[in-house]
Formats: structure tokens, C-alpha cells, sequence
């Protein structure tokens, strides 16, 4: 299938769901799917898309945005859940992804399909990610950082920024592991956890 009519696809199946929806004839499948496509949701998923994993594959993108469905609390919007009630901005803190970079409507569309229930994940337990080779190097100026820190040195933007990273890959790993969970998965260098 060519990239014209894999495009051509994608927009004609969201034409419909958006059809169905508004008749209010979409059965949707799969637990954390929403009855609609809330803008403020979509637009918090796409700019959480674009931030984290922007040239990300839609198996990439289908699963991060599973994980946050699957871990909101009761009644809270995607849009809480994703932004930590802080707004778009950097992860840390309460926001538990990078929502900094403005969205593309490659991600728009993504974030559409997966809410109204049209696009579903590899994973069914899927909770939390991260990227391991990210995380090194976000672990490694963290810790430049801190023994900058230690002796007065004024930190970069950067680095005052990666000064709540606490662990490597490895110790993510280990620290997940030990909280019960289990790792199920890589998609394009991001691993997925229960």
C-alpha cells in the first residue's frame, strides 16, 4: 500500500467514526477507550506524540497512548492525566510526559482513532515507557549536573531541567521490577511495562 492511499485510508476511517460518533453508533472495543474524541484530550496526546517520539512509528504511538489511558484515575480526562493538571510543558514533576513540542495533524489523527477506540495496542497491560538510551543520557547530565551543583558551578537550562533524573536504564529497570512490574516489550527502541 502506498503512502497516498494508506493516508487516503486513515482519513476515510476517521471520517466514518466520525460519522458513527456523531450518530452515536460507534461501539467501541477494548478497556480506556472514550465514547468521543474530546479536543483537549486529542490535543494532549498528539502533543505528547510529537514531543516524546516525534518521527515515532503508529505501533509506537498507538501503545504510548494506550499506557495513558490505561493509567488514569477515575473520572480524570486524558488531558489531566497527560498534562499532570500543569498545562503542556517539559516531563517532570506531575506531568508524567513531555507535552513541550506543538502537535502535527499526523498526530492529531492518531490520537482521534486511538480514542474512539479505532487503533489498538500490541500490549493489554501496558502502563508506563521509557526510552532506554534517552534515559542514559538524560541520567548522565543529571549527574554532571548535580557534581556541578556540589561545587557552586552555575547549571544550563538543560541541565537544571534533568535535575530530577535519578536513575539510568538499568536502574529503572530495577526499580520497576522491584515495584512488581514486567517489562512485555520493545517498539522502535521504547520499552513498554506492565
Amino acid at each position: 500500500m502506498s503512502r497516498d492511499s494508506d493516508a487516503t485510508a486513515a482519513l476515510a476511517l476517521l471520517g466514518v467514526a466520525a460519522l458513527l460518533t456523531a450518530a452515536g453508533a460507534l461501539t467501541l472495543v477494548g478497556s480506556g477507550a472514550v465514547q468521543t474524541a474530546d479536543a483537549n484530550d486529542v490535543e494532549a496526546i498528539a502533543r505528547m506524540l510529537a514531543s516524546e517520539n516525534p518521527k515515532g512509528s503508529k505501533l509506537l504511538w498507538v501503545e504510548q497512548v494506550w499506557t495513558q489511558l490505561r493509567s488514569r484515575r477515575r473520572n480524570q480526562t486524558v488531558f489531566d492525566r497527560i498534562t499532570g493538571g500543569m498545562g503542556f510543558g517539559p516531563q517532570g514533576g506531575k506531568r508524567p510526559v513531555a507535552t513541550d513540542e506543538q502537535a502535527g495533524e499526523r498526530h492529531r489523527v492518531v490520537a482521534r482513532l486511538v480514542l474512539l477506540g479505532t487503533l489498538l495496542p500490541q500490549w493489554t497491560e501496558a502502563r508506563k515507557f521509557f526510552e532506554p538510551v534517552q534515559q542514559d543520557l538524560a541520567f548522565a547530565v543529571a549527574t554532571r549536573a548535580r557534581s556541578k551543583q556540589a561545587q557552586g558551578l552555575p547549571l544550563t537550562h538543560q541541565e537544571r531541567r534533568l535535575l530530577g533524573y535519578q536513575h539510568d536504564a538499568t536502574g529503572i529497570r530495577q526499580k520497576w521490577s522491584k515495584e512488581g512490574s514486567r517489562r512485555l516489550g520493545s517498539i522502535d527502541g521504547v520499552e513498554f511495562w506492565t
